[in-house]
């Protein structure tokens, strides 16, 4: 039975907002004996949404196992999961510590599933997986160097996790697509070197694919091997030699290279470009890169960006080859003295795309394992709530993004707790409609969209948001919700506007 609307978003509401939520808590501790602890946590999380006029008002599509499908045109649904964990850590007697985590992840998405024109995670599917399972040495070089070796399934992300951050998706059965709980790759592991200005890694991985379970929506399962190398500034008390939120600047080059990958023609999408044996190389750089002490202004100033670059030699799926690139640059400035601290920044971001589907040589950029690469406003990579989410693909395309956000002077529940309201603009195109398989004659412009948000954490161990938006369509956009209508279906209308109403909430024990 579908979630009412109403419902979904009274209780997200309560969560997100009105309960007062108790102080910070550090991880259970099971056991402490001599140089051995043993901790327990527990995440837990969840989102509404309600999406009226969904996908320009041709609505969401929900399939049957019969073959037929039925179509909601105002989608609601919620998410929910849980991801139970136990570490421990040894510090042997021999200078260095042996460190432990396994976790699993419980979803399930109610109402009607997600958004997009075909839905993924219709029916209300659900599912318990294992996440984490590794074990791991650190080995203190010096007073400030280490290097760490981790092998098993695992976390691993490179700077905002443009190229990097996501091992595993969370559609069809999985559910909880929205909120994406699912990170780790699986072994055999990581190499790190962490210094007081430089850090390297040197990994091994594949993500965790899984067709069956994911309704053949899945990327295709990848293994790779590759090394990347950062030099950074550490901010005042922190430590960007792990934790990439403590880096004051940063530039990191990277390269990796797809040594198997499934090559059925399953995955010949136009937005996955073909990807065994390719070479993947990337420049990326971010934070406040020219603070002067002559110039305090300077130290306002932010700039990001990322330069990747695909190419393939022996390509598959009647290619003879794939070259293709992605790009964003980021400027941005903090009013520092002003009321509220408002930055605002505009991002340029472009993937790669071919004009001619039948073309030999593949043009489309492929995400590989990105990750949201949210830093200091909601959303990120995904260009809005309502197309990026639920209709863009990622590739052959261009995105020119309007951000301001501040945070007002009050605090709701104690005095430490932060309250970040923001306003995000995103201008969607194609590069080339005709590369997306759309007629000759359509214009480029896919869509506009305004976003509201409002984010809260009360520590850093409990948040949530709310959000609204609408985005209005072009021409590109209203060809591209046709097109993914499913085939023996009634066209509907299609209308100029979507919206979207959505909470979510995250707390950790």
């Amino acid at each position: 039975m579908a979630v009412k609307t109403r419902e979904l978003l009274y209780a997200a509401f309560m969560a997100v907002t009105i309960i007062p939520f108790p102080k910070a808590y550090a991880d259970l501790t099971l056991l402490s004996r001599k140089d051995i602890t043993i901790n327990a946590a527990l995440d837990i999380g969840g989102d509404a949404f309600y999406f009226p006029n969904a996908n320009f008002a041709t609505g969401s599509y929900a399939p049957h196992k019969g073959g037929y499908y039925t179509r909601t045109k105002n989608v609601t649904l919620g998410e929910l999961y849980g991801q139970p964990m136990l570490s421990g850590t040894w510090k042997t007697p021999w200078g260095f510590s042996v460190f432990g985590l396994v976790s699993a992840i419980g979803s399930t998405t109610l109402g009607d599933g997600d958004a997009e024109s075909v839905s993924q995670t219709s029916g209300t599917p659900r599912q318990v997986n294992l996440e984490d399972a590794n074990l791991g040495v650190k080995i203190p070089l010096t007073k400030t160097k280490r290097l760490i070796i981790e092998g098993g399934r695992q976390k691993f992300q490179i700077d905002d996790g443009f190229l990097m951050g996501k091992g595993a998706y969370s559609s069809g059965e999985r559910g909880a697509w929205w909120y994406a709980p699912r990170f780790a790759f699986s072994g055999p592991g990581v190499i790190k070197y962490e210094g007081k200005s430089l850090r390297s890694d040197v990994f091994m991985l594949e993500n965790n694919s899984n067709n069956r379970q994911t309704y053949g929506n899945d990327k295709p399962e990848t293994k790779f091997v590759g090394f990347d190398v950062t030099l950074f500034r550490s901010k005042p008390g922190g430590d960007g030699a792990s934790t990439y939120g403590d880096r004051a600047a940063y530039i990191t080059l990277t390269y990796f290279y797809v040594r198997h990958a499934d090559k059925g023609a399953a995955y010949d999408y136009s937005n996955r470009a073909d990807r065994q044996g390719m070479n993947v190389v990337a420049l990326s750089w971010g934070g406040t890169p020219c603070a002067m002490k002559a110039h305090p202004f300077t130290k306002n100033i932010t700039f990001y960006g990322n330069f990747v670059s695909e190419q393939n030699s022996h390509a598959g799926n009647g290619y003879k080859g794939v070259s293709a690139y992605a790009v964003y640059v980021e400027p941005g400035y903090t009013f520092a003295n002003a009321p509220w601290r408002p930055h605002i920044f505009y991002r340029y971001t472009r993937f790669s795309g071919g004009r001619d589907l039948h073309s030999r040589t593949k043009h489309n950029y492929d995400t590989f394992f990105l990750y949201d690469g949210a830093r200091y406003t909601y959303g990120g990579y995904w260009p809005g709530e309502i197309v990026g989410n639920n209709l863009s693909p990622l590739s052959n395309m261009e995105i020119q993004q309007f951000d301001i956000t501040g945070v007002p002077p009050v605090h709701l529940w104690k005095k430490d707790d932060e309250l970040k309201l923001g306003l995000h603009f995103y201008d969607l195109a194609y590069l080339y409609p005709t590369g997306a398989g759309l007629p000759a004659r359509t214009k480029r412009r896919m869509s506009d969209e305004v976003n509201i948000s409002a984010e809260y954490a009360l520590d850093a161990n409990t948040s949530g948001a709310i959000a609204a938006g609408a985005a209005f369509s072009g021409p590109a956009g209203r060809a591209l919700v046709r097109a993914g209508v499913p085939a023996g279906q009634t066209m509907p209308g299609v209308h100029g506007a979507s919206g979207v109403v959505e909470l979510y909430f995250y707390k950790h024990f």
